[in-house]
Parts: structure tokens; sequence; C-alpha cells
């Protein structure tokens, strides 16, 4: 992963050396689940845990004529022990080590990207809050529709947020997993006990059933569902890139002193940060197709999935938590224009009202909807014409022909009717989450 885009934690986990060691801790622990089996001495097994070492160097020296790292792994450890180690990687196919090693780093790279995503979660909450009783111009493909709260658009990013952690959690679940099971995943020269004792011992849960390998549905799970968290950011990116357009600026990122927008426009105040979220969202979707594909390994295993996963992993927790981080950061400094939030309501000259009143009648009085809905649009259409606003133009088309008089009329012209129900659904959505209000 290039500087700009990584994580140190993730980058420490996912580099080679930490690989290595966790290869090491798998070996390791394997000898030890046979000592407990009586297999190998406990004395023997307990100066491997003690003696055995891993010099990287010297792996790829060996890796030159072996022409496999695995095999170069196991000659490299063997030098550092004695007549013990004949007991190195007994049993054992490379995958086994392989496998469950990169299973370990995925776990420890997921405590990242839950961590991530509940501080993104934390914040949308409070700018939800924050906003509740803001009214912005609600609108439907692109044009204005009727007013609605500011807040409830960051709660309905916090609820779903909410939904990607808990495939997240199932994700985790099933790809977070100890696989000990040899060359074609029948146990033949292991026992079941060794992979339950080495699953306990790195806090995995246990592969059920295998091949050579872990089953790459598992990957593919947690890669489609980090393209779906990704689909989400890209969401809110494209979001308040709409509203910060020059003719809407009603919700703007925020612009630290001595940030440049343009290299020629001194006057340009760009959504960077919510473009670079959508932009590296289309990259991890684009890692998605290819772990659908490494699923479909031939027979009990091949290894067209290596070369792209050693890749897409660390990659993809980079750039994850990267945009997570990002954009956990745009939304605490968004700027709320409220001036021009107003102007844009006041400048719709009460169009938006326009349900409101169609529904009162219908409910109200015994008229026809065709013939009410009717009025009404030819109302909007003329208020749109002249510029009128709406409510009089509904006076001198006779409105009165439908409803008493211009109190009742009056009284159905109040903005706050559009928040009526926030608070409800405030409350649904934080009793479902297990959040106080």
């Amino acid at each position: 992963m290039i500087e700009r885009y990584s994580i140190k934690e993730i980058q420490e986990i996912w580099d080679e050396k930490n690989k290595l060691k966790i290869w090491l801790d798998v070996e390791k622990i394997v000898v030890e689940a046979w000592a407990q089996l009586g297999v190998i001495p406990k004395e023997e097994s307990q100066l491997i845990t003690k003696n055995a070492k891993i010099d990287m160097n010297r792996m790829l020296e060996i890796e030159k004529e072996t022409k496999h790292d695995v095999v170069a792994f196991t000659r490299a450890v063997s030098e550092t022990l004695g007549e013990e180690k004949k007991w190195i990687h007994l049993g054992l196919t490379s995958t086994d080590v392989v496998d469950t090693a990169q299973n370990k780093m995925i776990k420890d790279s997921n405590e990242l990207v839950e961590k991530s995503l509940h501080e993104l979660k934390k914040v949308l909450l409070e700018k939800a809050k924050e906003n509740k009783n803001q009214i912005i111009m609600g609108r439907s493909h692109g044009m204005y529709g009727e007013p609605t709260s500011l807040g409830l658009k960051f709660l309905l990013w916090y609820d779903e947020i909410q939904r990607q952690l808990e495939r997240f959690y199932l994700a985790r679940n099933q790809i977070e997993v100890a696989k000990i099971s040899g060359s074609m995943g029948n146990y033949a020269n292991l026992e079941l006990e060794i992979e339950s004792y080495v699953a306990k011992k790195m806090n995995l849960h246990v592969d059920n059933i295998s091949t050579q390998v872990t089953q790459r549905d598992r990957h593919a799970f947690l890669l489609s569902v980090f393209s779906n968290i990704a689909s989400t950011l890209e969401k809110i990116g494209i979001e308040i890139r709409h509203f910060q357009r020059s003719e809407v600026s009603e919700l703007c990122e925020g612009f630290e002193k001595g940030q440049k927008g343009s290299s020629s426009m001194p006057h340009k105040k760009n959504p960077i940060s919510s473009e670079n979220v959508s932009g590296l969202a289309r990259y991890i979707r684009s890692f998605a197709t290819t772990s659908y594909e490494n699923n479909l390994l031939w027979h009990e295993r091949d290894i067209s999935h290596s070369s792209n996963e050693r890749l897409i992993l660390p990659d993809v927790y980079n750039i994850l938590i990267y945009i997570l981080n990002r954009m956990t950061n745009t939304i605490k400094n968004l700027v709320v224009n409220k001036d021009n939030i107003e102007k844009h309501i006041l400048e719709s000259k009460n169009l938006f009202f326009s349900q409101r009143v169609l529904t009162y009648i219908l409910m109200k009085y015994n008229n026809s909807r065709e013939k009410v809905y009717d009025f009404i649009q030819s109302c909007t259409l003329e208020s749109q014409k002249t510029s009128k606003n709406f409510k009089n133009v509904l006076i001198e088309n006779d409105i009165l022909n439908f409803i008493k008089d211009e109190d009742e009329l009056e009284k159905l012209f109040d903005i706050n009717f559009f928040l009526r129900n926030v608070d409800k659904i405030f409350e649904r959505v934080l009793k479902e989450n297990g959040t106080k209000q």
C-alpha cells in the first residue's frame, strides 16, 4: 500500500516479518498439541517452543533453491534446532500454517475495522441529535420535495452503519478460524484435537470442515461486506458533494486555515474528502469480484487465490480503515449553512405544502382524489410560472370551494408539521440499536 493511504497498525499486521512470526507461532502450538496427546516428548516440545526462530534472510536464500516459501520456512526454522527439529510441521500441509496465520492476521485487522465503524457510528449519532430539529428541504430525483429534519439524514446513516456492523460481525465469525486438517482436509496425518488446541490457543474458531484450504466463500463474504460498507461511505460522500455544490451550499466540508482548493482559482473550496472516499470505495468494490472467483479452486485446492490475496487483503484493510476514518472526520467537521437552508425553503414559495393541503381535504371533506389533486396541481404550476406564493394562488383560485375558510387554510401552512414524528423516529431507531436517547 502506498504511504498516502497506509494505516500504521495494518501495515504492521501484514508486514512480512509479522506473518512469519505467526507462521512460527502456529508451528510451535501444533508441536505443543502433539505433546499434549503424548506423541512428542514434552521436553522436546519445550525445546522447540524456546529455541525455534526464523531468519527471514536465510529463508529467502533457501527459497531460491526450493521455489516453495513454506518449505524454505520450515528448513530455516529447523536450522535453529537440534534433533527435536524432526517434529516441526508434523502432519501438516503448507496451508494449515498459511491459512491459519492469515486468518489470525484478518482477525487482528478486523479489530481495527470494528473500532473505526463504532467511531463513525458515534459521530453520526451526535450529528443526528444536534440537527434533529433543523428543518431542511428534502429532495427526490434531485428536485425539491418537502421539508424534513436534517437530523434524520444522519440518523439514517447511523442506522445503516449499524446494519453494516451486524453483517461484519457475521463475516468475522465465519472467517476467523483455525484450519489444521492436513493435505486433503481429512485429518489422515493429524487428529481433530490438534486443530481444536490451535484454535483455542490463538483465540480463533474451528474450521469445521475444509479441504487443503479454508474455503474461500468465507473470504468472499468478508470482502462483500467490506464492499457494502464502502458503498455506504460513498453514499454519504455523494450526498455531501451534492449539498456542497455552489448553487446549493447547505452542507460543506470543513475548510482548514491554510487549506487550498485549487492551484489556479483561489476562491475554490472543493469536497475533496468526499471525492476521495468515493474513489477509494470503488477500488474496494473491485476486490469483491476477485474474492468470489477465489472460491473456485480445483479439487481439494490450487493456488490461484494465493497470489492475489497477498495484494488484496492488506490493501483492503488499509483503504477501508482509511476511508472510515476520513469520513468520520468529515462528518465531525461538517459545516451546516443554516442561512442557505432557510433561503431555499423560502424561495420554494410554500409549494411543498401541496401534499399537506391535498391530504387534509381528502381526510376531512367528501371530494374525489382526482378532482382535488388536479386543482392543487394547477395551482402549483401557476405558482411556479408566476413566482407567486402557493397559498395566495390557492386563495385566488377559490380553494374555499374545498375547505371552510382562510383560517383553516392558514393552519395547514405550519412548517413544523414536517417534524411532527421526528422524535418517534429517533426513539424507534435508538431503541432498535440499544442506544439511549
